[in-house]
């Protein structure tokens, strides 16, 4: 039987294959052109920031891509510059969302009972935080959402 971080793990690893497999569709050179809203460059960016913040618990203060910098909680988690920015090129953000990939269905394979029992931060909840197992099934869901705007983003 599949073990609840084996399943996650795996989860992950389709969903961001399959966002990856979008974002690889996408020419470089309007790669970093909004659309919808938001440019693929964008959409990357901010799922690797989502990554790290909710499956990797980093609090590094670089974050620059979580949609909600006008927002309170992030004034703190946006201190630094950001690793990478929208206009960097197509090889390097996707190089940054492949590694922070890596490293966090790494460490939903690897991560202990007790890693996903308690509580974490999550902006969205009423009172900032919710059981860290909803929050990555959040989470997950939430990259699909993103890889379904950067297809309809290519559509407009």
């Amino acid at each position: 039987m599949m073990g609840l971080q084996e399943f996650l793990a795996d989860n992950y690893r389709i969903e961001l294959s399959a966002f990856r497999t979008v974002l690889d569709g996408i020419p470089a050179e309007s790669f970093a052109t909004a659309r919808l809203g938001h440019s693929p460059a964008w959409h990357a960016l901010h799922i690797a920031d989502w990554l790290r913040l909710t499956v990797l618990g980093d609090k590094t203060p670089n974050y620059h891509y979580l949609g909600w910098e006008d927002a309170v909680w992030v004034t703190g988690l946006g201190t630094e510059p950001a690793p990478l920015n929208e206009d960097a090129t197509k090889t390097d953000i996707l190089a940054r969302l492949d590694t922070v990939s890596a490293q966090a269905v790494a460490y939903l394979q690897n991560a202990s009972d007790a890693d996903m029992e308690g509580m974490t931060f999550s902006p969205s909840a009423p009172n900032g935080e919710r059981p860290r197992l909803a929050a990555v099934g959040l989470h997950l869901r939430h990259v699909a959402y993103h890889r379904g705007q950067v297809v309809l983003g290519q559509k407009a």
